[in-house]
């Protein structure tokens, strides 16, 4: 998303620039190397032109220019890139996601490591079980990403101006309201493609399965619990998108802080792709790295038949007792 949506958005230029890159500001006319007397006696005459006057010897270096600023709305920049990043995400990510996911719901002993269940899936289900389930977040992410971060953008204008001193408390704060709205978005998304990541674990073959794709599922869980079939579990959700995205907002705005300072730019807009691509990255790594548990939770209570939990007194009473047995 990081890289489609600065590819978009308008490019803002540093005036010291390297070579490969494009310089918006008309350099100052060199002044001319002094002639030679051999040079000036050799010199041609001058020719006229049709304004009367003849080309200069040393003609001022061409402008050269950037594209112009885009036209495009904020939210539609947030959009289009949001669609690319998504589809890009999900190509890229989806198998890693698929193998992830089996590790959390399996039984204990189904798989030794992370490279046997590798191994296992596809020996059982060839390189197409890596992407089980990738029609709900290729279509999902596109509206996921896209109003991830349109909300923060917009819940970052809605707060009062920072001091220097409150800025990294504030995108916290941004970012922790932010996972809060997109965890209606997210849920859905997320129970299809867990549904689908271990069907084969759920309904060992030859047992029947009662669907077996995106729309299957999705129509499946409707059918059998209603509305309320496509959000089980999204306390699992809500409880690691908090303190995830109050983690991965503010460590991408401090790292691209850190590479303005570092590299002497002017401002983020200068910073380039690889730059932008390394700071999210990096901010991707520290969402994991915190929220692995409670990713862990949410994706058992996502797996668990809703026939099979009771009707929880509580909307955390199902999460509480899904993390105590998993850490029993």
């Amino acid at each position: 998303f990081i890289t489609f949506r600065h590819t978009l958005s308008f490019p803002l230029v540093h005036p010291s620039l390297s070579n490969d890159r494009p310089n918006t500001q008309t350099p100052l006319p060199q002044a001319p190397t002094p002639l030679s007397a051999s040079q000036f006696r050799t010199m041609p005459a001058v020719s006229s032109t049709s304004e009367g006057v003849s080309p200069p010897l040393h003609p001022a270096p061409q402008r050269v220019g950037v594209s112009p600023p885009s036209t495009l709305p904020p939210f539609l920049i947030d959009y289009v890139g949001g669609v690319l990043g998504g589809i890009s995400v999900t190509v890229v990510g989806h198998p890693f996601d698929t193998v992830k996911v089996r590790l959390q719901t399996a039984l204990s002993g189904s798989y030794t490591s992370t490279l046997d269940c590798i191994k296992q899936t596809y020996r059982h289900s060839g390189l197409a079980g890596f992407y089980a389930g990738v029609t709900s977040p290729i279509l999902g992410q596109m509206w996921f990403r896209a109003g991830s971060f349109a909300s923060f953008h917009y819940i970052s204008s809605l707060l009062p101006p920072p001091s220097p001193e409150e800025k990294y408390t504030y995108l916290l704060l941004s970012g922790a309201l932010t996972g809060a709205v997109i965890t209606p978005l997210e849920t859905p998304i997320d129970v299809v493609k867990t549904k689908l990541q271990v069907l084969n674990l759920s309904y060992p073959p030859p047992r029947p399965r009662p669907y077996s794709d995106a729309s299957t599922c999705a129509r499946f869980l409707l059918d059998k619990y209603g509305k309320r079939g496509l959000f089980h579990g999204q306390t699992g959700t809500l409880v690691r998108n908090v303190p995830a995205n109050a983690v991965f907002f503010p460590v991408n705005e401090i790292l691209k802080d850190r590479c303005v300072s570092f590299r002497g730019y002017g401002s983020v807009g200068e910073m380039r792709t690889w730059e932008r691509v390394v700071c999210g990255g990096a901010a991707g790594f520290c969402y994991w790295v915190g929220t692995c548990p409670l990713d862990c939770v949410k994706s058992q209570m996502m797996m668990t038949r809703q026939s099979d939990v009771p009707r929880p007194s509580s909307v955390y009473a199902f999460w509480l007792e899904t993390a105590r047995g998993m850490y029993r």
